[in-house]
């Protein structure tokens, strides 16, 4: 589903807050004009963010880090390949377990997502699908092209420039779902933004995922015991659940093959003529086959 960009802002400003002093936020006059005349949101102590021609909402603060995300190449493979549904399993999955924590809310309360390091928005996009038609969805990233991606992935998303290793720009206990797949964890501030019956959906790698693009695609590596050490880190702040493994054997062209290499961090070290011309040398068929292995981890706040 394709959506008009930034039509969703307007839902999920009563979700942010102002990064410099946590005021809230609203549309910065009647004609939307904020600074920089390209529509924007204000606080009462007159902080204002742009609103770019992409449709995504810019809360990164003068003292951010200077971090770009991922680059235009990068986002253009991430489209084409998660767009082919090769980890549609995934977002399935994602969506059921979402749609179990709305059982945990107060009657009323309306369901709101927040995906920290959203990327082009697919996974939050078709989570929202299986939720009740007043959810919304915040797209959090720091790359443009993917916001700008984001911002028009579904009616209901906001996109929302800002950095994940900070503080959120978002309300104390405002999130009903929180999703974090394949991206940067802050604990203190994802236990301080979920709700008390909320709950905290993080994805990791599991060990042999992509094994046969490794070696040939140079592909970075996974930190052994990173599983271990997620869960050492939520310890005080969040009760674990049962962890699910999700195996999604994936049949790809050479093509689809470095488009899911050039997605992922290994994108940030390897251009895409290396990524074909590596392919090239390895793979004389037309099919790739690997298998992609998640692991699901539920977190419910303590």
């Amino acid at each position: 589903m394709t959506a008009e960009p930034g039509a969703g802002l307007a839902a999920i400003l009563p979700v942010l807050r102002c990064p410099v002093c946590a005021g809230a936020l609203v549309p910065a006059g009647a004609d939307g004009a904020g600074a920089g005349g390209a529509g924007g949101v204000r606080c009462p102590a007159g902080h204002g963010f742009d609103v770019g021609r992409g449709g995504y909402l810019s809360l990164r603060g003068g003292r951010a880090r200077r971090v770009t995300g991922d680059t235009a190449e990068m986002v253009a493979a991430r489209e084409a390949f998660l767009g082919a549904g090769h980890y549609r399993p995934l977002t399935a999955r994602l969506g059921e377990l979402a749609a179990g924590a709305r059982a945990g809310e107060a009657p009323g309360t309306v369901p709101v997502l927040l995906e920290i390091g959203a990327g082009t928005g697919h996974h939050l996009a078709g989570v929202l699908a299986a939720l009740p038609a007043d959810a919304l969805g915040v797209a959090a990233d720091v790359s443009p092209p993917a916001l700008r991606r984001a911002a028009r992935a579904h009616p209901r998303i906001g996109a929302v420039a800002f950095d994940a290793a900070g503080a959120w720009p978002v309300r104390d206990g405002s999130v009903g779902v929180l999703l974090d797949v394949f991206a940067p964890r802050h604990p203190d501030e994802m236990r301080r933004v979920l709700r008390p019956g909320g709950q905290l959906l993080i994805v990791t790698p599991a060990p042999g995922h992509l094994g046969e693009l490794r070696g040939p695609l140079g592909l970075v590596g996974m930190q052994a015991g990173k599983a271990d050490r997620l869960d050492e880190r939520m310890t005080g702040r969040f009760t674990a659940d049962a962890v699910e493994c999700l195996d999604v054997p994936l049949s790809l062209s050479v093509d689809e093959a470095v488009d899911l290499a050039l997605m992922g961090p290994t994108g940030h070290h390897r251009t895409p003529a290396d990524l074909r011309a590596r392919a090239a040398a390895h793979w004389a068929q037309d099919t790739v086959q690997t298998i992609a292995r998640f692991q699901l981890h539920p977190f419910r706040p303590r």
